[in-house]
Parts: C-alpha cells; sequence; structure tokens
C-alpha cells in the first residue's frame, strides 16, 4: 500500500514463466477448489471481483507496481505481455482515479493478454466489455491522475493481501481470484485434483439419494464436537 517500491522504475523483460501444461491443467478447477486444497494458495480479498461479463482466467502473472493514479508504468505494460498473460496491477487499492481502459486493454487484448486483475479502479468498462477482456478490479472510476511514475514491470507486488510474483499462476472465476505459486504449482495441482475427486463423490452420493449431511455425516460430527455422544439437545 506503499507511494514507493523498493525496485521502482525496473522494467523486467525476462520474468519466469510456467509450463503451459501446469497452466492448462490448472484451468480445468474453479477457483474454488484450488482455494480449498490446502496448499500455499494467496485467495485475493474479496473487494476485487469481476466487472465484466467474461470471467474465465488462468495464466502467468505480469506484475506491475505503480504509484496510486499513476498510468505511466501501464502505458508500457502491453510491450511485456505474451500469449496468456494475466497482468496484475498494484495500485494500492485506490479507487479515485482508474490505471487502465479500454484503449491500454485492448492492446493488451490483442498481444495475447488473457486479463486483468487490478488492486485499484478501471474505466471505460463498457467498452472493456467489448473488448472481451476478462476484468477483476475494485471498481470503476471516469478519470485518470498522471503520468509521471514511479512503477516497476514484473517485480513482487501484492494485489488484495496476496503477494504476487512474476510468474505466478493466476486463477479467476465468477468467484474470484486465487494466485498459486510457481515454484508450489505442481503440488497446488495435485491437492486440488483430490479436491475434486472428493466433490465428485459427494455429487455421486447425493445423485444417489443420500443428503449433502448424510454424505458427510455431519450428524456424526455434530456429535462430536457437541461431546454428549450425539444425545438430543
Amino acid at each position: 500500500m506503499s507511494r514507493w517500491h523498493p525496485d521502482q522504475w525496473t522494467v523486467e523483460h525476462d520474468a519466469p514463466r510456467p509450463p503451459a501444461e501446469l497452466v492448462d491443467e490448472l484451468a480445468r478447477f474453479p477457483t474454488t477448489q484450488i482455494a480449498d486444497c490446502g496448499g500455499p494458495v494467496g485467495v485475493v480479498g474479496p473487494g476485487i471481483r469481476a466487472l465484466t461479463p467474461a470471467t474465465e482466467v488462468c495464466g502467468p502473472a505480469l506484475t506491475l507496481w505503480t504509484k496510486p493514479g499513476d498510468i505511466l508504468f501501464v502505458l508500457k505494460s502491453p510491450d511485456l505481455v505474451r500469449p496468456g498473460d494475466v497482468v496484475v496491477i498494484d495500485g494500492a487499492g485506490h479507487t479515485d482515479a482508474a490505471l487502465i481502459g479500454d484503449i491500454i486493454g485492448g492492446d493488451i487484448r490483442r498481444r495475447g493478454g488473457a486479463g486483468l486483475v487490478v488492486d485499484g479502479a478501471v474505466r471505460d468498462l463498457d467498452d472493456l466489455v467489448d473488448v472481451g477482456i476478462p476484468v477483476f478490479a475494485r471498481g470503476t472510476h471516469p478519470a485518470t491522475r498522471s503520468n509521471e511514475g514511479p512503477g516497476a514491470l514484473n517485480v513482487v507486488v501484492q494485489c488484495g493481501g496476496v503477494t504476487v510474483s512474476p510468474g505466478d499462476i493466476v486463477r479467476a472465476d465468477g468467484s474470484g481470484v486465487v494466485v498459486i505459486p510457481l515454484r508450489h504449482a505442481a503440488d497446488v495441482l495435485e491437492r486440488t485434483r483430490a479436491v475434486a475427486g472428493k466433490e465428485r463423490s459427494w455429487r455421486d452420493g447425493m445423485a444417489g439419494g443420500a443428503s449433502i449431511a448424510e454424505v458427510l455425516g455431519i450428524d456424526a460430527r455434530i456429535a462430536e464436537l457437541r461431546g454428549d455422544g450425539g444425545a438430543a439437545g
């Protein structure tokens, strides 16, 4: 939430990239299952939400830090976009000046960008919808503030209370945004597969006529936590 960054003015072109097959596999799972996996997953705070009808995103983070309200490095960001990138902007949560609109968002989309996650405000929302790029942000504001810097590209940033490093995998959908650290992505994928398997078994049980409480053994759990062996209260 700072007006300054230890790596301000940095433009790092050679950011790490996750294996494409790992991104593709994680894209198969909703954010809810990834968040429930018990692994080292960052769950972005609820203030950052989907603002466009398009919500499905999964890709490596191209990170951007900017002084609150400043768009200088936002204007530079399309030059660094690679196909599939999710541009994650640390705007310190300020919503009194927009950081990106349809012109830059459209350029990012044309270069293959998969989505925008903004800890701050955006503008030109109707046109961003037309561009077709999924946008997650704190809100909208019609005006920008400055284009003087400082800023930084492909450095460690904060977004909705979550630390995001360049190349981390960002998965977003209608439920919200999660961040999978690149070094833990394979482990998170395996854990998420296990969650998906559990949920399939629950659905199968319910399809056979059981209630969700029966499938999960909720009566026994209540009795255990109540400590009375299941006696009626």
